[in-house]
């Protein structure tokens, strides 16, 4: 049950995001009545870049705070009753702009609501994702399926964003659709407080087994760790192929296969069925294999895939909205790894250098620089759903290939970061 609880949190809070970044792109496109751009694509998506970037550099703040929290002897999960209901505010707020307002007071809104949406994002997720260490209490087997639960609820609410919010954005507008999702996260939102695990565990994560860490010194130790940096270098370029696929989701299935809003789940729901069944296997594969060659040879295969996408709306198996199901579902095992692992790989490489007193500190620069390169990935969807108003169906087909060579360059500089390290730690 405890398990559950815990579950519930990322399944709320990824709720809120998968809504926000598998439809704000397409509301700014043709949210206005009539199907009207209410904003420039491309301006939206320089927007995102920007909060994106405000979002990052919060996340190591945010860490500190979290950390500091723990410090003190007051329990991490405390923070999230603190914030929980920030970003389904701020959720609302960026689907409230209507082609009623002005163009100055759209721009308010959605710049307001994107303020609140993403730095309440952070100052939930980040306390909420360390607690995967706090709550382990050392237990690795523990960890590991602490770890796989933040993946599973990531794509649990990834299918609910596009299963639930095609058919209701269709039926009662994004407004409507959007505080459907907000009241939903709030209630999952604060349950993992009381996931608490049973007493001794508690008292052992309530320990902390590093020395405490100054911000500054923080920060070096974690932007020089070379294992780290790896993991960062092919989260990158996962994260940013997700984000691009999950925009480019209502384009593939409107543009390409001549679908609507509501068919969206036929295209990703053959992902999630895939998916989900999936994360089962993933703590044992990490136990077999390791989370570094995991997420390897999972970011090459899903490269693939993603980049197949830029071919759909042939019908190569029966129509081609089947085909387009069946090519989602071969990217349905990558997926549950890559997310199932990232927790884990995480809290492993924190405790390399400084065991539970920097978890908070390397969740927060991880999220930091990810966080920036996803506001990328939503500057190309911009630029993209711009470009698709005059180019068609090339600049549709142009965000699967670009999915697949943002995972390309992740797994290559990752590549480059490996060998550098090995030759900075040689004899000689």
């Amino acid at each position: 049950m405890k398990l559950i609880l815990f579950l519930c949190g990322q399944i709320g809070v990824m709720c809120l995001a998968r809504f926000f970044f598998g439809w704000m792109t397409r509301f700014a496109d043709a949210g206005g009545a009539g199907g009207e751009a209410l904003f420039s694509g491309a301006l939206v998506g320089y927007t995102l870049l920007v909060f994106r970037i405000f979002d990052g550099v919060t996340d190591p703040l945010a860490g500190t705070l979290s950390d500091w929290w723990k410090r003190k002897g007051r329990p991490r999960q405390q923070l999230l009753l603190f914030f929980f209901l920030l970003p389904a505010v701020g959720l609302v707020l960026c689907f409230l702009p209507s082609s009623a307002m002005s163009p100055f007071v759209r721009w308010a809104t959605l710049a307001s609501g994107l303020l609140v949406f993403f730095a309440g994002y952070t100052l939930y997720a980040i306390p909420y994702w360390s607690l995967v260490e706090d709550y382990s209490g050392g237990d690795l087997k523990l960890r590991r399926r602490l770890s796989n639960l933040l993946g599973l609820g990531m794509m649990i609410a990834t299918g609910l964003g596009f299963v639930v919010s095609g058919p209701l954005i269709e039926q009662f507008g994004y407004v409507t659709a959007a505080v459907i999702f907000a009241v939903f996260g709030c209630l999952l939102m604060p349950l993992p407080f009381f996931a608490v695990p049973v007493k001794e565990a508690l008292e052992n994560a309530q320990t902390e087994t590093g020395e405490h860490v100054p911000l500054r010194k923080s920060l070096r130790l974690s932007l020089t760790h070379g294992r780290f940096l790896g993991l960062i270098a092919l989260f990158s370029g996962s994260q940013m192929s997700f984000t691009i696929m999950t925009a480019a989701a209502p384009f593939i299935t409107i543009e390409l296969l001549g679908g609507s809003e509501k068919n969206v789940p036929l295209v990703l729901g053959p992902l999630l069925g895939v998916a989900i069944p999936f994360f089962f296997f993933v703590p044992g594969l990490s136990k077999r294999f390791g989370w570094e060659k995991g997420m390897l040879f999972a970011s090459i295969a899903l490269a693939v895939v993603y980049t197949g996408t830029g071919g759909l709306g042939q019908a190569w198996i029966g129509t081609p909205m089947l085909t387009a199901s069946v090519v989602f579902a071969f990217a349905g095992p990558m997926a549950a790894v890559l997310l199932g692992m990232e927790g884990e790989a995480i809290v492993d490489c924190a405790r390399e250098r400084g065991g539970d007193a920097l978890a908070g500190i390397y969740w927060g620069v991880f999220n930091f620089i990810v966080k920036i390169m996803n506001g990328v990935a939503l500057l190309i969807s911009g630029y993209l759903a711009d470009w698709s108003r005059t180019a068609g169906d090339i600049a549709v087909r142009s965000m699967g290939f670009a999915a697949g060579a943002c995972l390309l360059v992740g797994v290559s500089v990752y590549a480059v970061i490996k060998l550098a390290t090995k030759s900075a730690s040689a004899p000689r």
